[in-house]
């Protein structure tokens, strides 16, 4: 009966065998080479990885600062170029107005100016034409007032007559 034991050890598969010590031993030493030789370099390329994530978070975090920074700093110099656009516009419409004040001052000072002119000139020419009326009027106003005094009558009617009678004939 003993050989009849062995014959059914050797047939149980529940029983280990020198096989699977082997395979076993196989399996640790792979494991071994894996874990000592394989995953090492994998661990620093994940962690190369996560830290370059994690640079490129934090570079992207300052980025939208340093962006968000820059915004304002360009609204704020867009404000500020602005107001002084308008300080300059409204500087530039007032210094307008105040020459368009001065040349009609001096478009107003300068019709007058002319206007006095020409009323001196025409009370200059209006005097010269009375004198001149006066030298001619004077003459015809001694004539008329001899002729109708009478002081010159006779020979007034004299000379009418004599027109007169030239007239008839």
């Amino acid at each position: 009966m003993a050989a009849r034991t062995d014959v059914t050890a050797a047939g149980n598969f529940l029983i280990p065998n020198g096989t699977f010590f082997v395979e076993l031993l196989i399996f640790l030493i792979v494991l071994g080479v894996i874990w000592f030789f394989v995953v090492p370099p994998i661990r620093k390329v994940l962690a190369e990885r996560e830290a370059r994530v994690d640079a490129t978070t934090a570079d992207n975090k300052e980025a939208k600062e340093t962006f968000a920074e820059a915004e304002a700093r360009y609204q704020s110099g867009l404000e500020k170029a602005r107001a002084e656009a308008a300080d300059i516009r409204n500087t530039a419409r007032a210094e307008g107005r105040a020459i368009l004040e001065e040349l009609r001052s001096e478009a107003q000072e300068e019709a007058d100016r002319i206007v006095a002119e020409s009323a001196a000139q025409l009370r200059a020419e209006a005097d010269q034409v009375a004198a001149e009326l006066r030298q001619e009027v004077e003459p015809l106003a001694e004539s008329l007032a001899e002729r109708v005094s009478g002081v010159n009558g006779q020979r007034a009617g004299s000379s009418s007559g004599r027109q007169r009678g030239q007239a008839s004939s």
